[in-house]
């Protein structure tokens, strides 16, 4: 029951503190004593190398956290839909959303939401959009941060034994494990109907759709190579308070590894 720290890095430029400054990258571990250190360099080193620019603000958090507070979560089975063009990566996130229970509408709304930036000012934002699943009304307080997801990482061993048995698909890359654990704990809170994410990278065009119902689906294609745009969309019900919402997906929980015959379709 050894205690744990949570690890949270946020990069930016153009702003000498943590609410300013164009987003670079950020990232979230959640690791026991011995692999502190090589979790602060890893995100640091993210920080500095990646390929949105240098950072002039970097903010690396770490906050212990008792064994005995963390929860745990089985991993969403995972699939994957094939997708030779943008259009057809939107079409098949819109048909996967609506099959969650997305209304038609609001699923539209979310993939035009991040074509078009969803921050105020046409780029990405820090956190997640919050949607209504039913009406595609915007929720969060706060459209250039959104809410955010924290204090989430794999179980130890569970990572190696989920890459093991992805790598026949070739989904065994720390990019799809992250999104995965973090997909997860989205879908298992009260509220949530579906998510929806691509990636901000300019190198990076893949993304997924992922919900309790459907599992996470990554979609080969959904931004064209080099657009620095895209973010994530939580679809949720029933979501009164947005604040308590957040409050939730910031409690500390690690994700383990599905059975053999639940964790991949």
């Amino acid at each position: 029951m050894d205690d744990y720290y949570s690890v949270r890095m946020r990069a930016a430029d153009g702003g000498a503190h943590e609410a300013g400054g164009r987003h670079i990258s950020g990232g979230e571990r959640l690791v026991c004593k011995e692999e502190l250190e090589a979790a602060v360099q890893t995100l640091l080193r993210r920080a500095m190398t990646h390929e949105l620019g240098q950072p002039d603000f970097v903010n690396l958090t770490v906050e212990k956290v008792a064994r005995a507070d963390i929860g745990q979560l089985e991993a969403l089975p995972i699939s994957q839909r094939v997708a030779h063009s943008v259009a057809e990566g939107h079409a098949a996130a819109v048909e996967l959303l609506v099959q969650a229970g997305v209304a038609l509408s609001a699923a539209q709304k979310g993939v035009a939401l991040l074509v078009q930036g969803p921050a105020p000012d046409g780029g990405v934002m820090r956190g997640a959009v919050v949607m209504d699943a039913d009406t595609g009304a915007r929720l969060e307080r706060d459209p250039g941060r959104g809410v955010r997801v924290a204090q989430h990482d794999w179980a130890p061993d569970a990572l190696a034994r989920w890459k093991r048995r992805v790598e026949p698909l070739g989904l065994d890359q720390v990019r799809v494990a992250e999104a995965l654990a973090l997909a997860t704990k989205v879908a298992a809170q009260a509220g949530t109907v579906a998510e929806l994410c691509w990636s901000d990278d300019p190198g990076y065009v893949g993304g997924y759709v992922a919900a309790a119902t459907i599992g996470y689906v990554r979609i080969a294609q959904l931004k064209e190579p080099g657009s620095p745009l895209g973010g994530r969309v939580f679809f949720v019900r029933g979501v009164r308070n947005v604040q308590d919402y957040e409050a939730v997906l910031a409690v500390p929980v690690l994700i383990e590894d599905a059975t053999a015959e639940r964790g991949v379709w």
